[in-house]
Order: C-alpha cells, then structure tokens, then sequence
C-alpha cells in the first residue's frame, strides 16, 4: 500500500491509517453509554456522539484495546460479550493529516454504572435509554453500530 500525500494550501497532507475499536455498552437498567466528542482538530467530528473506545496500538490485541481505552476514558470496567457483525470505514481530514478510520465494535455490559470523564477529547458522558437513541448526532462510523440494536 503506497503513502499518498494530499497537498491542501501549499501544505502536504500526511496520510495516517487507523482502526478504532468500541464498546457498544449496556449497563444493568438497559441503558447505553454515549460519548460526545471535543475535537477542535476535526471539526466535522466535534461535538457529535459516539461510543467509548480508540485507537488500536502496534501489537495490541482488540479486546485489550477496548479494555484499556473505556478504562482509560470512564473508569468503567466492561465484560466483552461479542464482536458486532459491521464494520465502519471512513476519510476523516484532521487540521494536519487525512485519516482513513477502519471501525469495529464490541458489544459490552458494564460491571458498574460511575462514570468519571477522562479524557480532553470527551465533551460529555450519558448513560441513555434504547428509545431515546434516535435523538442523538452521532458520527458516522457509529451511527451503523447504533443502528443494530
């Protein structure tokens, strides 16, 4: 796979892959924990809802990434019931790179409900119930993920 180098106003644009896992979590009063984005660096992402996790890293395994990053990000501790049957793809233009975001997603129950927000790039934590998704702006690389429940 060649590295092509987009320029955008006498700047080259650096191509950067990825795949992101998340956790499509369920907490024991059948209500899903969502995340709303701060990320000034993507505008067309700031501020949309999303489901808790992130980037994979070299060598990591998914289901240690998921672990990490929802630990990480919420202070939950999550049981990893089943990878869903999608996957998401999508060019992203960050203010300093492109990036192509490959999307997987767990299901999840959470071990305990307290939240704590962890993470500069998470505007808000809620737990919501199944009927009130639909109310919600999601990314598009969630929006399929929600879309199965």
């Amino acid at each position: 796979m060649s590295n092509v180098n987009i320029k955008i106003n006498n700047k080259h644009m650096e191509d950067k892959t990825k795949l992101v896992v998340l956790g499509l979590i369920k907490n024991n009063k059948n209500q899903y924990l969502l995340s709303q984005r701060f990320d000034l660096n993507v505008p067309e992402a700031h501020l949309k809802w999303d489901l808790i996790g992130g980037t994979n890293e070299f060598g990591e395994d998914l289901e240690a990434t998921l672990h990490r990053e929802i630990l990480e990000e919420t202070g939950l501790k999550v049981e990893i019931l089943n990878l869903l049957p999608k996957s998401t793809s999508r060019h992203w233009q960050h203010v300093d790179y492109n990036i192509h975001a490959i999307v997987l997603c767990y299901h999840c129950k959470a071990l305990s409900s307290a939240t704590h927000l962890n993470d500069p790039k998470i505007n808000d934590l809620k737990w919501v119930e199944k009927i009130d998704l639909k109310d919600y702006d999601f990314l598009p690389t969630t929006k399929p993920f929600i879309d199965l429940i």
